[in-house]
């Protein structure tokens, strides 16, 4: 769990979460040869990503709150 909690750190989320971006971009303009689509896909993409990124935080939050009532 303590590794959970370090991938989740501001700084170093974002900029695994824009190289994956990327990453998927690029295999989206190979497969669909057009970069509005590939833009699209990306953007949906981000968004996904930062939902999980909320859920996770929650959860941290959720998981900590449970551990100090537990006290």
């Amino acid at each position: 769990m303590k590794r959970f909690g370090e991938l989740m750190r501001a700084p170093g989320i974002y900029i695994r979460m824009l190289f994956a971006t990327f990453v998927f971009f690029i295999l989206c303009l190979f497969h669909y040869k057009s970069i509005i689509t590939s833009l699209y896909y990306s953007v949906i993409c981000i968004v996904l990503m930062q939902v999980g990124y909320v859920g996770g935080v929650l959860f941290l939050v959720w998981r900590e709150a449970k551990s100090r009532r537990a006290r």
